[in-house]
């Protein structure tokens, strides 16, 4: 019985440790992005340059710097503006269709000031609105002059014939595409147009960036498309929210993404650039070049213990002519993996399903819990049933763990008598030791099976429930609003090592269904030893929960209840009479009072 205990302590310990540093794992033992992909040490090389160049040491965006630089570059610009162009005032309207509510400047051209989501919702039942509200730079063209300006035209208000017949802030609710066209003329006669068309119900609005008279202005050949803008903190637990905070660009085949630290990052690569995207938890803004691909892309981004602060630019080549034009397609959209994956562009990569070894049971498990959300409306209840599936699964293999470990049981006796008889000799011990074993059919290590074996579900388990937003905000019963989030029902004042501050339900129910289930299984509560070991593991799983998604821990628990009645009701009877047969000329030796 002991060494099933040790067995078993091993079992829950990896399961325990893998899943209380699965947040730090996708920083660190990500096997799909290998340390030696070329383009990603080249892309390190850039940023470590970076850094050194600019003696990066903030810890947030220098607000007095970043406005510096935005009055240069507006100073510069208003030198090229047309006269023509002065008379234009700013001005926004507010755009509705099915999916959302965005409100739209003519600065820049077309920028996106607000994005507020109809089907999600904030913790308080608000809607979600994911642009913070403090100057927004998205969408914004870009270039280097003849005389090595940089060139911005975010504060610079475009002409647009549409926005003339609506006053500040209208609402237009569209059941049918909106076409908006910016248009701006510089002193030297170069043109940027911005043709937007926002349809009545998808998250994709398509994007027309069209440049005349740039070859003399324009040396480099090239121009820049921009987001800049962050996003609020959209769950009630900023931790995890920041916690997955990514920018990515697509360059070939590949997928470079920088995950938003204390300290500053950012990457520039060259190459034939598909897609740029910045993400939270549960939402992304994503640019994807439609006409041809970009010829480079940056990323880059910062984050602390309250926000982050992220940007990411696509550049666009500029053939030897006088005019030309590129399309884009324009994302703001929930992180749904059905829906990026019917881009056929690679965009689902962005979804964390975890090592390539866990990814399929992670898709399987998110598909299987979706289909059976057709039949059943509550996922706590999907969760039961699913719960039941899997136990049914795995029932052969708990049928025979229990065998071994009560097999083991029976052994004792034998085994106490081979240890006295060759105590001294190691090697003779351990012969006579395997040849019981063989003799009676006992895997010492059959006991711990089923647990390893449920090691990789419970971490593709865990990603599904962490970062899949079908799960957000879906309640079950009572006291349990959120399947994605600890079901917590107050917070402490002060912090526990291991446990934190806030204290869950969940966690205990799953910790006494441990013990119950040991308590069935056997285990000697009269031998110190193993008392111990009863204890120690709920305890120490009970801490490790206590912070996790409340989906996984219900989960964990429904399969400890379905396991103490198949033990209760199933399991013990046949498997007691099979061992009691087999060893029956055995005799266990009388315990001493």
């Amino acid at each position: 019985m002991i060494l099933f205990e040790k067995n078993t302590i091993i079992a829950f310990v990896v399961i325990a440790i893998v899943l209380f540093m699965m947040p730090k794992y996708n920083e660190w033992l990500n096997p799909g992005k290998a340390q030696q992909d070329s383009l990603r040490a080249v892309a390190r090389q850039n940023a470590a340059t970076f850094e050194k160049q600019n003696n990066i040491q903030r810890s947030t965006k220098n607000v007095e710097e970043d406005l510096a630089e935005s009055q240069a570059i507006e100073s510069i610009t208003s030198e090229y503006l047309n006269i023509s162009d002065d008379n234009i005032t700013a001005k926004s309207i507010v755009i509705k269709n099915k999916k959302y509510t965005l409100t739209l400047s003519n600065l820049g051209g077309g920028t996106i000031d607000q994005y507020i989501f109809h089907d999600y919702f904030l913790w308080n039942k608000k809607p979600v609105r994911l642009l913070k509200e403090d100057g927004q730079t998205n969408l914004n063209i870009s270039y280097t002059n003849k005389y090595q300006e940089k060139m911005e035209f975010t504060g610079v208000p475009f002409y647009s014939e549409k926005f003339v017949e609506y006053e500040d802030l209208d609402t237009v609710e569209i059941d049918v595409p909106l076409y908006l066209k910016f248009n701006l003329t510089l002193k030297n006669g170069m043109t940027i147009t911005k043709n937007f068309t926002f349809y009545p119900d998808k998250y994709d609005i398509d994007l027309e960036v069209d440049i005349q008279n740039y070859r003399n202005e324009v040396p480099n050949s090239e121009y820049n498309l921009n987001w800049n803008t962050d996003f609020n903190i959209t769950e009630k637990l900023k931790e995890p929210d920041l916690q997955y905070s990514y920018v990515y660009s697509k360059v070939g085949d590949e997928l470079v993404e920088l995950q938003l630290k204390k300290k500053p990052g950012k990457i520039k690569t060259d190459g034939n650039t598909k897609w740029i995207s910045l993400r939270s938890k549960y939402f992304a803004s994503i640019i994807i070049p439609t006409s041809k691909d970009g010829i480079s892309a940056t990323i880059s981004g910062i984050k602390d213990d309250k926000s982050r602060d992220f940007s990411a630019s696509v550049t666009m080549r500029l053939p030897n002519a006088n005019r030309h034009s590129d399309q884009f397609k324009l994302l703001i959209c929930p992180l749904k993996e059905d829906y990026l994956s019917s881009f056929n562009i690679g965009l689902e990569q962005m979804t964390i399903w975890g090592w390539k070894i866990v990814q399929p049971i992670s898709i399987g498990i998110l598909w299987l819990l979706k289909f059976l959300h057709k039949f059943i409306p509550n996922y706590g209840f999907v969760l039961l049933v699913f719960s039941l599936i899997i136990k049914l699964i795995v029932y052969p293999l708990t049928h025979k763990s229990y065998e071994s470990m009560k097999k083991m049981q029976a052994l004792q006796p034998k085994l106490v008598e081979i240890k006295e008889k060759y105590g001294n000799n190691k090697q003779q011990l351990n012969k006579k030791t395997m040849g019981m074993y063989k003799e009676y059919g006992v895997n010492p290590l059959g006991g711990c099976l089923p647990m390893l074996i449920q090691m990789p579900l419970l971490i593709a388990l865990f990603n599904v429930f962490r970062t899949t937003i079908e799960l957000r905000n879906e309640p079950f019963i009572w006291w349990i609003k959120d399947l994605s989030s600890p079901d917590v029902i107050f917070t402490l004042p002060f912090d526990i090592p291991m446990y934190g501050n806030t204290v869950a339900v969940l966690p205990f129910i799953m910790a006494g269904m441990m013990i119950i289930q040991q308590k069935l299984s056997g285990t000697d509560s009269s031998n110190p030893q193993q008392k111990y070991m009863m204890y120690f593991m709920p305890i120490f799983m009970l801490l490790i929960f206590n912070n996790f998604p409340s989906g996984l821990v219900f989960y964990y628990t429904l399969f400890n209840l379905f396991t103490i009645l198949q033990q209760k009701y199933m399991i013990n009877p046949a498997v007691e009479a099979s061992v009691k047969k087999q060893f029956s000329e055995i005799k266990p030796k009388s315990k001493k009072k």
